[in-house]
């Protein structure tokens, strides 16, 4: 039986994308334990880089990438939990597996597989699913997947500090280098960076505040 663990890196950042991460194999085969995977957030960023080069070895690895321009766009017709629910079965549509783990990202599991199956096939309509809270903690194949989607997107937010020479963190609202990035960003271009998620409110906050005071200085 093959099974397949999917977990997702970048919701909520205001720059950068989304990444869906998974990892599928045999269950039979699966001795993720010998690695030692966890939840991605729970190891170091060489800990990570050194498990995700090993995934290969264990299993398949997926990846899709959302990026903020896409975020964006389908946010004009679709909720962000709805997104993330066309990336997974995206993901699950590429590896076909027969039994799926989920780190569930909203409260009700059956609604939600019930959400995603309606995403999918209708071959996928008699594989098995499960939605946990915290899989990432009990299964060490949504584990692998936690990794798998972390690293993808800790090396593209490597990328963009490289292609502006400026270390702004995480991308993330709460890190104050990520605004500070984004304010001087838009004072000097006039506008933000193509890479930012201009439908989050922190964009959105920045731009207006922006044109307060452009209209102060008349």
């Amino acid at each position: 039986m093959k099974v397949l663990g999917l977990d997702e890196a970048g919701r909520g950042p205001v720059i950068g994308s989304m990444f869906i991460g998974g990892f599928m194999a045999e269950e039979i085969d699966v001795e993720l334990e010998d690695l030692d995977v966890k939840d991605s957030k729970k190891l170091s960023d060489s800990k990570r880089e050194g498990l995700r080069s090993e995934l290969g070895r264990y299993g398949d690895v997926f990846l899709k990438e959302v990026t903020a321009s896409e975020v964006d766009e389908l946010r004009e017709v679709m909720s962000l939990n709805e997104i993330e629910i066309q990336a997974f079965a995206d993901v699950i549509e590429r590896a076909d597996p027969d039994k799926v783990i989920i780190d569930l990202p909203e409260p009700d599991a059956d609604r939600f597989i019930a959400k995603l199956k309606r995403e999918l096939p209708g071959k996928f309509s008699d594989r098995e699913f499960v939605a946990e809270h915290e899989a990432d903690d009990e299964f060490p194949i949504v584990s692998a997947a936690s990794i798998a989607a972390k690293s993808a997107r800790e090396n593209h937010i490597e990328e963009l500090h490289q292609k502006y020479g400026y270390d702004f963190k995480s991308g993330y609202p709460h890190d104050k280098p990520t605004i500070k990035f984004l304010e001087t960003y838009l004072g000097e271009k006039g506008e933000m960076p193509p890479e930012t998620r201009m439908s989050w409110s922190t964009a959105e906050r920045i731009v207006k505040e922006s044109s307060q005071k452009g209209l102060e200085d008349f």
